[in-house]
């Protein structure tokens, strides 16, 4: 009943295999990661089957990324929509702002929180920005779904 983490290569990212858009790099710990080159049109998501959740326990998703320091194009918020057993979720999120004081560092960047329901289903969650300034910089590991400290 513990974390899920899917890494950035089960996720579905639009135009990951064209290189003028999307880098896939070797992290420190040998995990592959995203690099966002540069797009406009952004679609990240990914699904977690049935996970094996805790009912009644707080869980909280979280991106862990990194921004480069000479990232582009984020000062305008980007969606996330989430839905899980009982619900569905959609927001904005500034990833300007959640990067501000931490360039190049990696980060967890809480994108919502939930209480499991006693009837396990799919979890699936998309993070978009359709059209707008192109942007570059951002550098994916993957998206967690763990219990809430």
């Amino acid at each position: 009943m513990g974390d899920y983490m899917v890494c950035a290569k089960d996720l579905r990212i639009i135009w990951a295999r064209d290189r003028r858009y999307w880098r896939w790099v070797k992290d420190t710990d040998d995990s592959d990661v995203a690099e966002l080159l540069n797009v406009c049109w952004l679609k990240v998501s990914g699904k977690i089957e049935k996970p094996n959740l805790s009912p009644g326990t707080q869980y909280e998703v979280v991106l862990v990324a990194k921004m480069k320091t000479r990232a582009y194009g984020w000062d305008a918020p980007v969606n996330f929509k989430f839905s899980r057993p009982g619900g569905m979720d959609d927001w904005t999120i500034n990833l300007e702002n959640e990067f501000k004081d931490s360039k190049d560092q990696w980060k967890d960047i809480k994108l919502g929180e939930f209480t499991a329901s006693e009837n396990p289903g799919d979890i699936e969650f998309w993070l978009y920005k359709f059209g707008g300034k192109w942007k570059s910089g951002l550098v994916i590991k993957g998206v967690a779904v763990r219990p809430k400290s």
